[in-house]
C-alpha cells in the first residue's frame, strides 16, 4: 500500500500544459476536505457517519455474501471486453441524479448490450444501506465506495486486476500511479478512483492590487503565505488575509516534512510524534490567534451579519486567500466579482499538492463482472468516457480528470477553466498525497476516536493542548487502530 511518486510519463505529460483555465467555486470546508470532502460538492457530508464504518472492517455488518467473489475478474478474457450479450446493472452512485443519468445514457450509447439502472435503495448512511444489500444479496455490480477497507474485509468488492491486467487499454499510470495505488491492497485492485480534487489557496487578485501587495508565485513559502496575511487584514473593515485555513492540518503536515502524506500517514505507518504535526497546528494556530488574520477567528453568526448568511467571506470579496480546492470553482465563477487564482499551498521544508479522491468499485457477487468492469473502465480510466464528460455531460466538470491523457487534459484546461495557476498545481499530482479516509485501513477511526475529542473542544487548535505534549499519546492509539484494522484488511485479502 505504500504510495509510489510520480513518473517520468507524468512529469512530461503535465509540465508541458498550456495556461489555459478557469473556474468557480465556494466549496467546502477544506478542513474536512479529508474525507467528508470527498463528495465534491454531494450530499456526502450526510455520510460522516458513515465514515464510523471504517472500524467496522470487521463487524459482520455485510459479510453476508459475498465471499465468492473476491476473485469475479479471474475469468478475464484477454480484452477485458463485454461478452456482447444483453445485461443490465445496477448502479450505486451519491452523485447529482440528473448528471449521472447523462454519464449513463453517453455510455449505454457506446455499449448497446449494457443497461446501466440506478440503484435507489443505496442511499445515506453509504455503509448501513450496502450492508443491508449485501445481506439480502443484492448489492449493486458497481457503486461508490465510501469505506474502502470495511467494503473488502466485509468482501463486498471484487478484485479489478485481472481485468486490468487483461485489457490493452491499461497500465499503472493511466491513472496515476500514486493515486490508483491507494485502491489497492496487498496487490489487488479493488477500487479505482473516478474523481479527483486538488486542495490549495484561493487567491482575490483584485483585493491583492487593491492593497498593493504582490501576487505570489507558485513556490511560495508559509513565511510569506503569514506576511501577506498581515498585509490584507483590516480588521474594522471585516477585511481578513485568510479564510478556511483552521481544520486543515492535514494539508499542511506534509509541508512541513514532505516525507509525510495526510494524517502523518508515511505509507507504512502514521507519525503524530513527528515534529511536524505539532509544527502545523502550531503555525495555523499562530495566524488565527495571533496574528488575528484569519476570519476563521469569528463566529459563523458574526460572519452571517458582514457577508450574509451562509456566505463566505472570499466569495463576498472581503478575504486575500481562501485554503480550498478545485470543487470550488464552478460556485466561484458564478458568484465572485472580482479575478481570483489557485495556488498550491505554500511550502516550508517541501511544497506537494492534497489530493481528494472518490472510488468505485464492482460487486464481489455481481453476475456480470465483464460488463461491470466496462462501465467502471468508463468512468476512470476511459479517454473517450473523459472527453465526453468534460465537453459534453459535466459544464463546468468538479472533478479533475484522472486519466493520464494530454489530450484529456487540454480538453479540461481549454473548455472549463480561466485561472492560470492552474497548471501549477497539476504538475504537482504525480508528487501528491492523497487523503486516506476512503482507502487508508483504521484512517476514519483515527479522526473520529483519537483526533476529533480534542477538534470538537477545539482543544488542538487553541492550543488549550499543545500538540507535542499529547502527540505520544495520539501515536500510540493511531498505532493500534490502524494495526487492527490493517490485520483485518490482511485477513480478507491475502
Amino acid at each position: 500500500m505504500k504510495k509510489s511518486v510520480g513518473t517520468m510519463l507524468t512529469t512530461v505529460l503535465l509540465a508541458g500544459m498550456l495556461a489555459g483555465c478557469g473556474g468557480n467555486a465556494n466549496g467546502g470546508n477544506v478542513a474536512n476536505t479529508g474525507g467528508n470532502a470527498a463528495n465534491s460538492g454531494e450530499n456526502a457530508a450526510n455520510g460522516a457517519n458513515a465514515a464510523n464504518g471504517a472500524n467496522a472492517a470487521g463487524d459482520d455488518a455485510g459479510n453476508a455474501n459475498a465471499g465468492t467473489a473476491g476473485n469475479a475478474g479471474t475469468n478475464a478474457d484477454a480484452g477485458g471486453g463485454a461478452s456482447g450479450e444483453p445485461v443490465t446493472l445496477k448502479f450505486a452512485t451519491w452523485s447529482d441524479p440528473v448528471v449521472e443519468q447523462k454519464k449513463i445514457d453517453a455510455f449505454m450509447k457506446s455499449h448497446p448490450n449494457i443497461k446501466i439502472e440506478i440503484d435507489k435503495s443505496v442511499t445515506w448512511p453509504w455503509d448501513e444501506k450496502l450492508g443491508a444489500a449485501a445481506a439480502a444479496g443484492k448489492l449493486p455490480d458497481v457503486f461508490f465506495v465510501f469505506n474502502g477497507p470495511a467494503d473488502v474485509a466485509n468482501g463486498w468488492l471484487a478484485d479489478m486486476k485481472p481485468y486490468l491486467d487483461a485489457d490493452s487499454d491499461y497500465s499503472p499510470d493511466k491513472i496515476f500511479s500514486n493515486l490508483s495505488e491507494t485502491g489497492q491492497y496487498n496487490g489487488k485492485q479493488y477500487m479505482l478512483p473516478h474523481q479527483m480534487f486538488m486542495t490549495g489557496v484561493l487567491i482575490n487578485e483584485d483585493l491583492f492590487n487593491k492593497e498593493n501587495v504582490p501576487l505570489p508565485k507558485k513556490n511560495w513559502t508559509t513565511k510569506e503565505f503569514e506576511d501577506i496575511a498581515k498585509k490584507l487584514t483590516k480588521v474594522s473593515d471585516r477585511q481578513f488575509g485568510v479564510e478556511n485555513i483552521v481544520g486543515a492540518r492535514e494539508a499542511f503536515v506534509p509541508q512541513f516534512d514532505p516525507s509525510l502524506g495526510w494524517l502523518t500517514y508515511d505509507g507504512t505507518k502514521f507519525n503524530f510524534d513527528n515534529p511536524a504535526f505539532s509544527d502545523a497546528i502550531h503555525w495555523i494556530n499562530n495566524i488565527v490567534y495571533n496574528d488575528k488574520t484569519s476570519v476563521d477567528l469569528y463566529e459563523r453568526a458574526e460572519q452571517d451579519k458582514w457577508y450574509g448568511k451562509d456566505k463566505s467571506g472570499f466569495v463576498a470579496g472581503k478575504v486575500g486567500m481562501k485554503i480550498d480546492a478545485n470543487w470550488a470553482f464552478a460556485d466561484l465563477a458564478k458568484n465572485a466579482k472580482f479575478k481570483w487564482d489557485f495556488l498550491p499551498l505554500p511550502a516550508d521544508k517541501g511544497q506537494r499538492v492534497p489530493i481528494v479522491t472518490d472510488y468505485v468499485g464492482m460487486a464481489a457477487n455481481t453476475k456480470h463482472p465483464k460488463e461491470a468492469y466496462e462501465f467502471i473502465k468508463w468512468l476512470t480510466f476511459s479517454k473517450d468516457g473523459w472527453m465526453q464528460r468534460i465537453n459534453e455531460i459535466e459544464k463546468p466538470i468538479q472533478t479533475m480528470p484522472l486519466v493520464n491523457d494530454r489530450d484529456v487534459w487540454d480538453a479540461y484546461l481549454k473548455t472549463t477553466f480561466t485561472a492560470p495557476g492552474i497548471k501549477d498545481v497539476i504538475s504537482m499530482i504525480g508528487e501528491g498525497f492523497v487523503d486516506g479516509y476512503k482507502w487508508l485501513p483504521g484512517d476514519a477511526e483515527i479522526i473520529d476516536k483519537v483526533l476529533n475529542p480534542y477538534d470538537t473542544k477545539k482543544d488542538l487548535v487553541t492550543l488549550k493542548v499543545k500538540p507535542e505534549d499529547v502527540a505520544k499519546d495520539i501515536q500510540q492509539k493511531a498505532t493500534a487502530i490502524f494495526d487492527k484494522n490493517k490485520t483485518q484488511i490482511d485477513a480478507a485479502t491475502k
